[in-house]
């Protein structure tokens, strides 16, 4: 009995462990137990669905790119959980690594509640990012001659229970943390191996859809010590090429963050090229860019540059919201309301449970002067990509249309995740935390080529920037001279690169008596909404300090930017609520600007990047009210307006 006890136990602390320790669930929600009956009744649920009530793209085959001097943006997720996530198939996913990458590549799945999943377009890349914490369970359940007390731990995966998680979330908050050895007998080195085959496993699925020029793959993993109530301080790393260290860095092996980059300097060595990338900073109660450890230890200048040389990349946007920026948390301008998934906390100051200033991209980025000025080097200077973070195997599943929740049996099938009753009537928007996550964004990448080389180098040199979902081309150059006609050149992107730098760049030494000037280029994506306007955000430190500032600089329609408020006017794009049908002929196809910085001090360090937004469209919870025959909720947004966010432009003085 008391084996039978240490097993649950270490079964739950692994969950724990996984999920961030508070209790995720809903007040009123419920996990289906998928069993063949009521997998039937689900088919049946999902079968009454109107998945007609709105209009669908048409699937496209993916358009293979030529190597190209000036190069070509490649749209992919690099953050994905398949089942071999405790997580991931605690709430029911049985789509395993093979099958996300089949996704990526067009094909249509069908989860366990019966919903069906597809691109509209296949992605150019992609990394499952499965929890390198859960190496070596499912290893484990698949052995011979298993004990009977193993056989009952690994039965109860299919029919989990949460009754002992509000008792036992204190586990997986204790420091250091220890690994579960239940599963493998309380022999440490058998479980090291088998999370060694998962690894393996990890590695070969990688290299099996690898398809140099086609579709690019990354061998790699997320990293994901615990925070409490839920919080995040997780990392994804990817590797360049198929060699990779023996093991997958874990929280059990590394419980910091600093640990784990020092042990992967250590163990990606000759050939092998790695980097980090943090997600949901928003999640993160402040330590993203606090300056200090889980453990409240604070950074040295060798520890800022252990993490300036090994992670050139945040991740901006996902399932769980934008960490852009937050109203109320250091940001001035209306568009930082956009998806937010938690609170702001009061007076914008970090605590638990919210986000405050320094769980915000941009004020890490203001974060990052400072630093320059006190280290002589900023160790912040970070590009921006998207990604998922769904945990249904479905990479890079990001059309609203085509949502159908992040963790299976919690989030399917509709009625399940929009807290819809029947009748009209929905439940409380405080017991449907779920109404709070969105499908996610994309990475997307400008490099000469689809190959591992030319994308791994592009997101070393920032060359990258992040989508909410949409597929808009952006370019973003700055120089201190450009031509007064470079818009119209036919070279446009050539003469940018050669007398300018792109996005994620510093600029080099400033030519005296002038200030930058910077080119930004939207093109619509082609099945997505027209475009409304590109914004451009600057901060910069003045007398100590931490400045911003908003600007409107290309608006469409013809309209021009108010003297005001600085604005665009809005172009009254429109969206019809019971079908999804939105104006075809407001907004742009393309907008492209020339601007400079009138506002330039060389005395001030400053980082520029640029915001593009399209018309609004439906958010999933309208498509999901269509489908259901009912009308949106009215406590969440019913629309939408997908942007997309270029990496930074820095001036250093």
């Amino acid at each position: 009995m008391k084996r039978k006890i240490l097993i649950g136990i270490g079964l739950i602390f692994l969950v724990v462990i996984i999920w961030g320790v508070k209790f995720y669930i809903d007040k009123s929600a419920k996990i289906i137990t998928l069993t063949p009956e009521s997998i039937a009744n689900l088919k049946k649920e999902v079968a009454n669905q109107n998945e007609d009530g709105f209009v669908q793209p048409e699937f496209r085959q993916l358009e293979i790119q030529a190597k190209n001097e000036d190069k070509n943006v490649y749209f992919g997720d690099l953050h994905i959980h398949t089942a071999l996530s405790f997580d991931s198939y605690l709430f029911g996913n049985r789509l395993g690594i093979k099958d996300a990458y089949r996704f990526a590549n067009g094909k249509e799945l069908m989860m366990a509640t019966g919903e069906t999943m597809r691109l509209t377009r296949p992605l150019d890349f992609a990394a499952v990012t499965d929890h390198a914490e859960s190496f070596g369970l499912f290893v484990a359940c698949g052995q011979p001659d298993l004990s009977t007390a193993i056989q009952e731990y690994c039965q109860s995966f299919e029919q989990p229970s949460f009754s002992m998680f509000l008792k036992l979330r204190k586990i997986g908050n204790e420091r250091p943390l220890v690994r579960p050895l239940d599963h493998c007998d309380g022999n440490e080195v058998k479980c090291q191996e088998y999370a060694k085959t998962t690894w393996l496993q990890t590695q070969a699925a990688a290299n099996e859809f690898y398809r140099p020029g086609e579709f690019t793959t990354f061998s790699a993993y997320e990293y994901s010590p615990t925070l409490p109530s839920q919080g995040k301080i997780h990392r994804n790393i990817i590797f360049e090429n198929s060699t990779v260290p023996e093991h997958a860095i874990s929280a059990f092996d590394e419980d910091t963050v600093l640990g784990l980059w020092r042990s992967l300097e250590k163990t990606c060595v000759g050939e092998c090229q790695f980097l980090t990338i943090p997600h949901s900073p928003n999640k993160s109660w402040g330590i993203m860019y606090s300056g200090k450890t889980i453990d409240g230890d604070v950074y040295s200048k060798s520890d800022w540059s252990l993490r300036s040389r090994n992670e050139p990349i945040v991740e901006i946007f996902q399932v769980k919201g934008d960490s852009e920026c937050g109203i109320g948390a250091g940001a001035v301008d209306e568009e930082c309301a956009f998806e937010k998934f938690e609170p702001i906390c009061k007076d914008g100051i970090d605590k638990e449970g919210c986000s405050g200033k320094n769980s915000f991209v941009r004020e890490g980025l203001k974060k990052g002067l400072e630093l320059e000025q006190e280290l002589g080097f900023n160790p912040l200077q970070v590009g921006f990509i998207g990604s998922t973070d769904s945990h249904n195997s479905n990479t890079g599943d990001t059309e609203e249309w085509d949502y159908r929740g992040v963790n299976t049996a919690y989030e399917s099938p509709a009625r399940q995740r929009t807290g819809y009753l029947g009748n009209g009537e929905y439940k409380d928007k405080s017991d449907v935390k779920r109404l709070m996550k969105n499908p996610g964004g994309l990475a997307a990448i400008w490099a000469k080529e689809n190959t591992r080389e030319a994308l791994f180098e592009a997101l070393k040199n920032r060359e990258t920037y992040a989508t909410s979902g949409t597929r808009i081309k952006l370019r973003f150059f700055s120089s201190w001279d450009y031509p007064k006609d470079i818009l119209n050149l036919p070279d446009m992107v050539k003469t940018a690169y050669e007398h300018g730098v792109p996005m994620g760049s510093v600029m080099n030494i400033r030519e005296e008596g002038k200030s930058p000037v910077f080119v930004a280029w939207a093109l619509k994506d082609p099945l997505g909404a027209n475009l409304q306007k590109i914004q451009m955000i600057k901060g910069w430190m003045e007398n100590g300090e931490r400045k911003e500032k908003v600007f409107d600089i290309a608006c469409s329609d013809g309209l021009t930017v108010d003297a005001t408020t600085g604005r665009c006017p809005d172009n009254n794009a429109k969206v019809n609520l019971n079908t999804c049908d939105t104006s075809e002929n407001v907004g742009a196809q393309e907008l492209k600007v020339q601007w400079r910085d009138e506002e330039f001090n060389a005395q001030q360090s400053a980082f520029y990047y640029i915001r593009a937004l399209q018309n609004p469209t439906c958010r999933w919870s309208t498509y999901d009210a269509i489908r259901l025959g009912t009308q949106p909720r009215t406590d969440v947004p019913a629309t939408i307006r997908e942007r997309v966010w270029s990496s930074p432009i820095w001036y250093s003085n």
